[in-house]
């Protein structure tokens, strides 16, 4: 199933025996022997957990996607770039390992575990589309990768797109699919013999019938469409969790196609909606990820959020200043303290204001200290008096630069990530 929309393709007994060695000890002395030692406890064996069973290249759901996929490649062009190959495959290994090893709760479709041969490929298309075949046959779109920023958010992609085998979505697919037409082609069929023998049904009435049974396959359809893809975006996070990947770049990568998916769709959908809407999908990723304690950092995924630092030329003290910049705004400007370079002053600085960025830093959360020796922000300390000394501006000077800093730093990361 695709990210942003659907592929119509098809993924001893033992028995104890007293010898005679026994029976000479039953023989002697009873007194002469020293009280008995209970044996220890021993806990029951856990019972082992049956075997994953493996795929095999006959099973049904395997060929079901490799012929689909034999048919696909057969029209598609490819990406054949080794750096690019090896990082989503690298990437995609590390995710379907883990599908093929844990049983992770299925909302939709079903949670047997099979070990699958995933294949990962890229095509050479610009649409922003991934998609997956049964069996683990998974396609990414150049264009895709064009628009993820960190290995964390490729991860995003690609554990949605392993979900969708993993809970075996497809066959959930096929078999609403039978169902609804088991329903409607009856209802098609009487309308067309009404039609046919004039018992007071038209052929104008017969095609009304046609149309409107169609429209109600494409509406239960795609809702199915839409509970697996809501499946996948949730399976996929929990798929993250276990891996190195980072969670939160699923959703940093969902809000960016939240804001492509307004740009391009100037009307609902409606009943031809494949997809949660984009904003939808942001927020139960959202509370997914804070149901499961996973702070939303997104500057830990998203490396155009991080703050920079450079070195500036000495100032007319003599002495080298750190320039602190975040989305190209310069933030703050940091001098050596003790046996700490300004350098070194300024990449400390810079995680910080990172983190603080994260979870909403304001203007209200800047203070000076009592003493006024230091610019704080929750208690954690910004800037110093050898900053201060070192710009020749005083602490009000620097705080109100700080400030108005920090509010356009706010306006760009709400724009660039439409929050």
């Amino acid at each position: 199933m695709p990210l942003m929309r659907t592929k119509n393709l098809f993924s001893s007994r033992c028995l104890a025996v007293v010898g005679y060695g026994a029976a000479l000890l039953l023989a002697r002395p009873l007194l002469a022997e020293p009280p008995a030692t209970p044996p220890a406890s021993v806990e029951p064996a856990k019972p082992v957990p049956p075997p994953i069973p493996v795929a095999k290249p006959d099973d049904s759901e395997v060929k079901l996607g490799r012929d689909n996929a034999i048919e696909h490649d057969k029209q598609a062009k490819f990406i054949t770039d080794p750096m690019q190959l090896e990082r989503v495959r690298r990437i995609g290994s590390d995710l379907a390992k883990i599908a093929n090893s844990f049983l992770i709760p299925a909302y939709y479709g079903s949670q047997q575990l099979k070990q699958f041969e995933y294949v990962f490929k890229i095509v050479d298309d610009k649409d922003v589309n991934a998609y997956c075949m049964p069996g683990g046959f998974v396609y990414v779109n150049k264009g895709l990768l064009e628009m993820v920023r960190s290995d964390d958010e490729l991860a995003g992609v690609l554990a949605h797109e392993v979900a969708h085998a993993a809970h075996h979505h497809i066959l959930r697919l096929l078999k609403e699919q039978s169902k609804i037409q088991n329903v409607i082609l009856p209802v098609q069929l009487l309308s067309l013999l009404a039609a046919f023998s004039g018992r007071g049904n038209t052929a104008y009435d017969a095609a009304n019938v046609w149309q409107a049974t169609q429209l109600y396959t494409i509406a239960k359809t795609n809702t199915y469409g839409i509970e697996a893809e809501k499946d996948a975006d949730q399976t996929g996070v929990r798929i993250m969790l276990k891996s190195k990947y980072n969670p939160v770049g699923l959703y940093s990568f969902m809000i960016r196609l939240a804001a492509l998916e307004r740009r391009k769709l100037a009307f609902d959908l409606g009943i031809f909606r494949t997809h949660p809407a984009g904003e939808e999908r942001v927020e139960a990723a959202k509370k997914l990820l804070a149901e499961l304690s996973v702070p939303l950092r997104l500057s830990e995924v998203d490396p155009t959020l991080q703050a920079t630092v450079a070195m500036l030329p000495a100032n007319d003290k003599g002495l080298a200043l750190a320039e602190v910049r975040s989305m190209g705004i310069s933030v703050c400007k940091v001098t050596a303290q003790g046996d700490i370079t300004a350098l070194e002053r300024g990449k400390k600085l810079a995680k910080r204001l990172d983190v603080l960025f994260d979870t909403g830093l304001s203007t209200l959360d800047i203070q000076v200290s009592r003493d006024r020796s230091r610019v704080i922000a929750r208690g954690q300390t910004l800037l110093t008096q050898a900053d201060f000394d070192g710009l020749g501006q005083p602490v009000e000077e620097v705080l109100r630069l700080l400030k108005e800093a920090v509010i356009e730093v706010r306006q760009k990361r709400a724009i660039e990530m439409v929050l």
